[in-house]
């Protein structure tokens, strides 16, 4: 995400010009898609997800700090909704019961086309071993590393100390080490 070519698509968006925010669209879709993704699984979740990120980015332009990085604030916004949404299924899952909840997808359980790519198999190895951590290192791994946000906004957005932020990342890279082996290139 390009911020410098960004400013003065947000600066005209920011005063109501729709072609402008439409061409922060189609520039920023890719990252928020993959943002959501990444913390609510491939399927319909996510793509609902991510466009409610640009309605509610559309909302609060006018709000916007024009001295902060417009994509970093624009990703933070997706990863706050995903885990909002997060925090709601796992609330939905205490209220209702475990035959309910089979009768529903909550996540398309079918493998990503990432996965299905001929020649990524490593990289599904990857990211199948983040999509099994448990979310507590799951989350600012992918803020850190496919959000590309710093360790105080990932705090922000997770709502602790930036301190314990580090020691989140760092025993999620930790278990991913140890999930995928000694990591060592295979033949």
């Amino acid at each position: 995400m390009q911020d410098g070519a960004l400013g003065p698509l947000v600066e005209r968006a920011a005063a109501g010009d729709e072609a402008a925010f439409a061409e922060i669209f189609r520039r920023t879709r890719a990252d928020v898609g993959r943002v959501c993704r990444r913390l609510l699984g491939p399927g319909p979740a996510a793509e609902d997800a991510a466009s409610e990120v640009f309605l509610r980015a559309r909302r609060s332009l006018a709000g916007f700090d024009r001295d902060r990085p417009f994509g970093p604030w624009l990703l933070a916004i997706a990863s706050h909704h995903c885990i909002d949404l997060l925090r709601r299924r796992r609330t939905e899952t205490r209220l209702f019961s475990s035959d309910e909840l089979a009768d529903c997808d909550l996540a398309d359980p079918a493998p990503s086309p990432l996965r299905r790519v001929a020649g990524a198999e490593r990289r599904a190895e990857v990211l199948e071993a983040v999509e099994g951590l448990p979310e507590k290192y799951r989350l600012p791994l992918v803020l850190r590393y496919w959000s590309e946000l710093d360790y105080a906004d990932i705090a922000d957005v997770l709502g602790v100390e930036r301190s314990q932020v580090a020691t989140l990342v760092y025993r999620a890279k930790r278990r991913l080490r140890e999930r995928l082996g000694s990591g060592e290139e295979r033949p």
